[in-house]
């Protein structure tokens, strides 16, 4: 089923991005799903908590279309697991759900005739390989799917190449690369809270200097998303998060173990393969 994949693939076939036909439904409301999701985590948490947030303001992207929303705090934690516990929510249950997503998306991809499959929306397949994580989950389907084509060495760049994939993998694909961006220790994003709950003022200055650095850098060379949303953190989320009532105690080991195991998902979805 792969190497049908890939020849349809690679034979000239058009990126259709527009997804006017009968699967554009299921692509929006995967994407406005996965979205919810991370919002209503967000409240529950700050409402388990005892604190206020503004009405989600969505952010609108370059190259997804949606970067996420923009959540305000309207009165001031209590703590720092406070606030860890509200940032890590959203992000989080987000990414569940855009892995669960994806992987569904690619299983009813691998399902459909020659027919069927030909008249999917497809991404570029140097965008498919900018995630490690992701990118295993749609090889671990469909094996081989995220190869580069002997074929295409030296005469096709990878951008050429376009991948059909059902609109559930696709929304799941965004989902899983823009919440782990949202994570990423920088400015006033989910990432920067937690890194404030973690390093404190100063230590999350250095974190976020050293993330702002590595993430120009790796948009540079070639991720869109991480060059867009490191202009946006830069322009409108660049400073930290207001102070909580209680900076003084610190994070139990719980909540420190959960972080270490988010931030390994997060370079896993960020690294390209």
């Amino acid at each position: 089923m792969a190497d049908d994949q890939l020849a349809l693939a690679g034979a000239s076939m058009s990126s259709n991005m527009d997804f006017l036909n009968d699967l554009s439904f299921p692509l929006f409301a995967a994407t406005i799903g996965i979205q919810a999701t991370h919002e209503i985590a967000h409240i529950i948490a700050a409402n388990a908590n005892g604190f206020n947030t503004t009405i989600p303001t969505l952010a609108p992207s370059l190259v997804y279309g949606l970067m996420g929303g923009i959540t305000s705090l309207q009165s001031t934690p209590k703590d720092k697991q406070s606030l860890f516990d509200f940032a890590i929510a959203g992000p989080l249950a987000g990414l569940v759900v855009s892995s669960s997503l994806l992987f569904a998306g690619m299983v009813a991809t691998i399902s459909l005739d020659a027919a069927s499959y030909s008249d999917l929306p497809a991404l570029p397949l140097a965008l498919l390989r900018q995630s490690s994580l992701a990118g295993g989950i749609i090889d671990s389907i469909s094996p081989g799917l995220l190869s580069v084509p002997d074929a295409a060495l030296g005469s096709q760049a990878l951008t050429d190449i376009n991948i059909p994939l059902h609109p559930l993998a696709i929304a799941g694909y965004v989902g899983m690369m823009i919440n782990a961006a949202n994570l990423l220790p920088v400015g006033r994003t989910d990432g920067g809270r937690i890194a404030l709950t973690l390093f404190g003022r100063t230590g999350t200055q250095l974190v976020s200097l050293i993330a702002f650095i590595a993430m120009f850098i790796q948009g540079v060379m070639g991720s869109d998303l991480l060059l867009f949303y490191f202009s946006f953190v830069i322009f409108f989320q660049s400073e930290l998060e207001v102070p909580q009532r209680n900076e003084v105690d610190d994070m139990d080991f719980s909540r420190v173990l959960v972080a270490t195991v988010t931030g390994v998902l997060v370079l896993l979805t960020l690294i390209p393969m």
